[in-house]
């Protein structure tokens, strides 16, 4: 499929600790996937480590298989060449899937953050966790048959999904557009099958991880707002980890009360959710209200892009709304950057705009300052590109630098739950 990610970046912890072994290893890991090709000396000068500790973190990963030898270059300015390392691509994949609410897109890249090969699986949630979730696995044998890797070579699997997931066991919990789903363990069912880590997350924190890895640290913290068949939200630190809160609940807004005057039924339940008001659903609906005939979310699109005068002005109206909501929360958390994803807003500047306009107007002014508001640069791209650089962190995390290099015969398991 040939190399799209690879600019970006991975989280390298704090290198001026005195880690353990196990996470020196993942710090050296992870910024020799980060730089392409590095030297010792580098490693040396960045961590702060002596050299023969080095040399023994580097024997441990070139043993593994992690990383291997690239000869002789470097950055150095004078002397000799140095030796240099870079991660070993041919050492396993990582598959990615990022889910939605009536299609999957899937993808198999290596530790280098190459794509080997994608797919898009037509198949809608409704389906239920037993259906979708052996299609997507069978879609991962067949795409690795076809590229002749061996399944043993499955590092890690990160799976993207639209609804609330349990930060600590890796079960969904009452997803309001996953009717059915409630309780499947995503995380227990992935990793006995692939018989590797698995790692399940919300599909718009993702989405928010995939932007920002892709970003300078200047653009972060970084907020996503999703806008689609709900309304969810990712936020990233300024150093670059995902906010998950104490249970993976963390930034769900499409589930905020936003209009005391709305009586718009949610799928979770309550009246008035932003979700009910704010979603794609919810503006065709609006405009098929207004127009006096049925517009389809398909439909909706298509008008705005023909700049149609009335669906322009039902989406500048929910967007207004939907800017109020976005203001509160740049009090909050105080972003450099938030991004505003999703078809409807892809497709037109009005929405963007709207929201622009009121989150100036109604935020502080101090949380404002800097603050830039932005299409996604990703777009379609984002939940898949999040979801590879879960799974290769994941690969190359202490826990996971742990267990690729484990002692034959240790009876250490794959981490199934997120």
């Amino acid at each position: 499929m040939g190399t799209f990610w690879t600019e970006v970046q991975l989280l390298v912890p704090d290198r001026n600790l005195a880690p353990s072994a196990h996470a020196a290893r993942s710090t050296i890991a992870r910024m020799i996937a980060n730089g392409g090709e590095v030297s010792r000396r580098e490693i040396v000068a960045s961590t702060g480590l002596a050299r023969s500790t080095v040399d023994g973190h580097l024997q441990v990963l070139l043993g593994a298989g992690l990383i291997e030898d690239a000869g002789m270059g470097g950055k150095a300015q004078r002397g000799r060449p140095a030796q240099v390392f870079r991660i070993n691509p041919d050492r396993g994949v990582v598959l990615v899937a990022d889910m939605g609410v009536d299609s999957t897109r899937l993808a198999v890249t290596d530790l280098g953050k190459t794509v080997l090969d994608q797919r898009t699986l037509d198949v809608h949630v409704d389906r239920g966790p037993e259906v979708v979730g052996e299609m997507i696995a069978s879609s991962f044998e067949e795409m690795m048959a076809e590229l002749d890797i061996p399944p043993s070579r499955a590092l890690a699997i990160s799976v993207g999904i639209p609804g609330p997931v349990d930060s600590h066991k890796g079960v969904v919990v009452r997803p309001p557009l996953m009717p059915g789903w409630d309780g499947w363990e995503a995380c227990t069912f992935m990793a006995s099958r692939f018989n590797c880590d698995a790692i399940v997350d919300n599909d718009v924190n993702l989405r928010a991880l995939g932007e920002a890895r892709a970003l300078s640290d200047t653009d972060l913290p970084l907020l996503l707002v999703s806008v689609d068949v709900g309304v969810g939200a990712g936020f990233v630190s300024e150093s670059g980890l995902l906010l998950h809160g104490a249970d993976g609940a963390a930034a769900d807004i499409g589930h905020m009360r936003a209009s005391d005057s709305s009586d718009a039924l949610c799928a979770c339940g309550n009246r008035g959710c932003l979700s009910a008001i704010a979603s794609v659903g919810a503006m065709a609906a609006n405009v098929s209200k207004a127009l006096g005939v049925e517009v389809s979310s398909r439909e909706l699109v298509d008008r705005l892009v023909r700049g149609d005068a009335t669906t322009v002005n039902v989406v500048r109206e929910i967007a207004a709304l939907l800017g109020r909501a976005i203001a509160d929360l740049v009090n909050f958390c105080n972003p450099a950057r938030i991004v505003v994803g999703g078809e409807v807003t892809a497709c037109t500047d009005d929405m963007l705009a709207q929201i622009r306009s009121v989150v100036y107007q109604q935020a502080q002014p101090l949380s404002t300052r800097n603050l830039q508001i932005m299409h996604s640069e990703l777009r379609e791209e984002a939940g898949l590109i999040g979801g590879m650089i879960s799974g290769i962190e994941q690969v190359l995390s202490p826990r996971g630098i742990q267990y690729h290099t484990r002692p034959e015969g240790s009876d250490m398991k794959p981490l199934g739950r997120k």
